[in-house]
């Protein structure tokens, strides 16, 4: 079955009996994802509409309050919000979240993993998962490549954050633990095994692994995944056709 249809089957998930706020998302899209979980750990009163990027999202009426047309997005009465990590910012400032501290020194690691991300650890995800599963992207094969060449000079700058502290940001987790998580989890034999196929090794890495395996201890990761990981034997077959 599409990914389309089998996820139009999950009834829009509920975090909290309050419903305050609305996010229209997708679980296979890892800023989604990343969002989502934030909002199970924090138990945030969101409600998730999921829908389809590239369909639902290229629609006039999607445009018209916000010509961003990704998820995921956030509806708060006429507030209408693009892009995970601002989604993440306005929820954790209007909600004191604990993965978004107040203290000005973590916000300000938090703000450099977040702009660092789009040119770096997005890249993981746009040389490895796209091509495979997006593939009405039509990601240009140099564009891939490049991507690909820069994906072990992003390990290694998360490694050596991770020689400093046991999370990217400090000693206790936040919102860019989990955006980072998303990104490169997913690349693991434990999700997809877009590294082992790619030929990647993280054994260069072990500050990396210990966090990732500290990432799944963590609240809302199960919930949060739940949802894409049922899908693990498709995207593995869509691997496997890629490469005839």
């Amino acid at each position: 079955r599409s990914f389309e249809y089998s996820f139009r089957d999950h009834k829009p998930r509920t975090i909290s009996p309050s419903m305050p706020e609305k996010v229209f998302t997708m679980p296979i899209s890892q800023p989604c994802r990343a969002l989502s979980w934030a909002c199970y750990y924090e138990k945030c009163p969101v409600e998730e509409v999921i829908i389809m990027p590239g369909k639902d999202t290229a629609t006039p009426e999607f445009k018209k309050d916000n010509p961003i047309a990704k998820v995921p997005r956030l509806v708060d009465g006429d507030l209408v919000l693009g892009e995970s990590h601002a989604i993440m910012h306005y929820l954790g400032d209007k909600h004191n979240w604990k993965l978004y501290p107040k203290d000005t020194r973590t916000r300000a690691l938090i703000h450099q993993y977040f702009n660092w991300h789009h040119n770096n650890s997005r890249n993981i995800t746009m040389g490895l998962f796209a091509p495979v599963v997006r593939k009405d992207i039509g990601i240009p094969k140099p564009m891939v490549d490049f991507n690909i060449k820069t994906i072990k000079g992003s390990l290694a700058v998360m490694e050596q954050w991770l020689q400093k502290s046991d999370w990217l940001c400090g000693d206790l987790p936040t919102v860019a633990d989990l955006s980072a998580f998303c990104e490169v989890g997913q690349c693991t034999d434990k999700q997809f095994g877009l590294f082992t196929a790619n030929g990647i090794s993280l054994d260069n890495y072990p500050k990396l692994c210990a966090w990732l395996d500290r990432c799944e201890k963590l609240d809302g990761f199960e919930k949060s995944h739940a949802p894409v990981m049922q899908f693990v034997p498709k995207v593995k077959q869509m691997m496997g056709k890629s490469k005839l």
